[in-house]
Formats: structure tokens, C-alpha cells, sequence
């Protein structure tokens, strides 16, 4: 009889040791299940505010792109301008050499 007592109280303890033990299993999955939800929320929203901020970059870079376009055609457009004025510049100063040299000039 005594035997079988304890025998029952050492699979009662065992039972319940395997209880506690699950149960605290469980409650530490359940935890860091949590804490991982939390960290891939916050990974997510980190993620997402990162993608809003390249999405800013890359208009800023297409921006800067077509201000450096606009810049070149601008340049070019300038110098063309230029040469044409030094073309003319050049055009007057042969009239006003052939002006000088004409016979009416006084001198």
C-alpha cells in the first residue's frame, strides 16, 4: 500500500512537474512571439517611413536632373547667343575700320 502511495504521489509530482514546465514553455513562446510582433511592426513602420524618404530622394534627384538638363540647354543657348554677338561685334568693327579708312573721315 505504501508503495502504491507513493508511487501516486511521485506520478502526481511528476504531473505536475510536466504541467509547470509546459505551461512555463508556453507563456516564454507566447512572450517572445509578442516581442517579435513587436519588433516586426516597428521594422515595418521604420521600413515604410525609409521608402517615403527614398521616394523624396529619388524626386529630389530627378529634380536636380532636370535643373542640370535645363542648366546645359540654358548654357548652350548662352553661348550660341554669345557667338552670335561676337560674330556681329566683329561684323561692326570691319565696317567701322572701313568707315575709318574712307576718304570723307577727318581725322
Amino acid at each position: 500500500m505504501l508503495t502504491i502511495l507513493s508511487v501516486a504521489v511521485w506520478g502526481g509530482l511528476l504531473y505536475g512537474a510536466y504541467y509547470y514546465a509546459t505551461d512555463y514553455i508556453d507563456s516564454s513562446i507566447r512572450t517572445v512571439q509578442e516581442t517579435n510582433a513587436l519588433h516586426v511592426q516597428a521594422l515595418n513602420e521604420r521600413l515604410d517611413a525609409i521608402q517615403v524618404e527614398l521616394e523624396g530622394v529619388k524626386d529630389a534627384l530627378e529634380d536636380a536632373d532636370r535643373t542640370l538638363a535645363s542648366s546645359d540647354s540654358t548654357r548652350a543657348a548662352l553661348s550660341q547667343r554669345i557667338t552670335e554677338l561676337d560674330r556681329q561685334l566683329a561684323q561692326l568693327q570691319q565696317s567701322l575700320n572701313v568707315l575709318r579708312k574712307s576718304p570723307d573721315v577727318k581725322n
